[in-house]
């Protein structure tokens, strides 16, 4: 047993039953992923390694592994092609290794298009300059989704000019993709099963997953009615699970974007939830109840998903300059109230989850979305995890402290601030001093280890 030598409280240690796998019992905390796309302040270092510097990943096979889908002049549409380039494997295959050498344990999962995707109409298809340049799909293909018109319907696109809605002034990225149709469902399949057959690949990552509602268009000024009934959208996704679950190997991840949503009836084929966690005003921080909403939907994804489990958990930063750039974004992302919310989703994941942990830019930047900066604090080394996840310190409501190997992780949105104290001194990361008692403001967190960082 363990004390923290305050007012007589016990923690219980639960060793040798936190982890499940042996990717979990060899990785160390705090994990950090990238989504998509990576780190910008950190110009010293190349690509690679900025990239090894994370435990998970998920983007297109280019951008991890400089390969792409088996697409031809013949046949340029990385949407029908169902294996990867030949000509590419053995480069793909070194960098690979190149990446483990330098991160043994980093996860690579591929996105699998199966919501919305790049469309371009015959005229604009017929002015590209290079054939790679066309979209998911043929034009005229059925597999896009086609609204009441007859066309294909707009699904996402970014708020450029950041006047809170998509319009005519905006730009315009994919249109809603029929997953429904069965044909669509057994591509999606196949790709999944052509990744896992490579070698080159440890999941697959699905984005925009939801049990709870129909898909929604945008509109020309707003989000407009829903097309396929929910039904329909879930018996859908199921099927494509069950599909990818009978022919992948036990061991295939798959990772699905279901932000703060619980998905009980895709849990039993999903490994992790990419909790890519929502605001509504970029330049605002997360509410109480959000943040709630936050924690019960860790908890649940940790307890009831499929092993081995790789939750991920990614925080918005506050947004001053919308437009800004490199310089601008590197800066407001080091901000001290920036500063204290990364450290609060940070050690929020660590205290609820085993899983993987990022704070990078708000969705609503017209710049690529999921960009951040690497930060000091999650060098820090906490080992494994050696207590049971959510206990609260001093039963001290919304204040919550988890021990690992080499320290712990505290995190407080109790709505005031707090003090901890351990038996000896062990150092603050964020504040940097060796003490026994350390004040931690609300909503906020911070990382202590048990031997000094010097």
């Amino acid at each position: 047993m363990k004390t923290f030598g305050i007012q007589y409280l016990i923690v219980p240690l639960i060793l040798g039953t936190i982890t499940a796998n042996a990717e979990k019992a060899q990785r160390d905390y705090p994990s950090i992923f990238q989504a998509w796309n990576g780190i910008e302040n950190r110009s010293d270092a190349d690509e690679l390694h900025l990239l090894a510097r994370h435990n998970l990943a998920f983007a297109d096979p280019y951008t991890l592994l400089r390969i792409t889908w088996n697409i031809s002049a013949q046949q340029p549409y990385s949407g029908l092609a169902t294996d990867l380039d030949p000509h590419r494997l053995n480069a793909a295959r070194e960098r690979k290794q190149e990446l483990l050498s330098l991160n043994p344990h980093l996860l690579l999962l591929v996105e699998i298009r199966c919501r919305d995707a790049k469309y371009l109409s015959k005229q604009n298809e017929a002015q590209v300059e290079n054939w790679w340049e066309v979209g998911f799909y043929p034009p005229d293909s059925t597999y896009w989704l086609k609204g009441s018109n007859g066309e294909p319907v707009i699904g996402w696109g970014e708020d450029t000019n950041g006047d809170g809605k998509i319009d005519e002034n905006d730009t315009i990225l994919n249109y809603l993709i029929d997953f429904s149709n069965p044909e669509v469902q057994d591509l999606i399949v196949n790709q999944a099963v052509a990744l896992d057959k490579s070698g080159l690949f440890d999941g697959i990552m699905l984005d925009w997953w939801n049990e709870d509602d129909a898909t929604s268009a945008i509109g020309i000024d707003n989000w407009s009615d829903t097309i396929l009934t929910r039904e329909a959208e879930l018996e859908a996704r199921l099927s494509i699970l069950r599909k990818i679950r009978a022919q992948a190997d036990d061991g295939f991840l798959i990772l699905v974007n279901a932000n703060t949503r619980q998905i009980p009836k895709s849990a039993q084929y999903v490994n992790g939830i990419f909790m890519e966690c929502y605001k509504q005003e970029y330049d605002k921080g997360y509410s109480l109840d959000q943040v709630l909403q936050i924690e019960e939907t860790l908890l649940w994804a940790e307890q009831h998903l499929r092993e081995p489990r790789i939750n991920c958990l990614e925080g918005w930063r506050m947004v001053t300059d919308y437009m800004g750039d490199l310089n601008a974004r590197i800066a407001e992302r080091n901000s001290k109230k920036n500063q204290q919310w990364m450290r609060m989703i940070t050690t929020l994941s660590l205290t609820h989850s085993d899983g993987y942990v990022l704070f990078g830019d708000d969705n609503a930047m017209p710049t690529p979305d999921h960009l951040h900066n690497w930060y000091d604090f999650w060098d820090a080394d906490l080992g494994q995890p050696i207590q049971e996840k959510a206990v609260q310190y001093q039963e001290i409501t919304g204040f919550f402290i988890r021990e690992f190997e080499n320290g712990w992780a505290v995190y407080n949105r109790s709505g005031t601030q707090q003090f901890v104290t351990f038996d000896t001194p062990v150092t603050g990361i964020s504040i940097k001093k060796r003490q026994l008692r350390h004040q931690i403001p609300d909503f906020d967190g911070d990382i202590f280890l048990k031997t000094d960082t010097d």
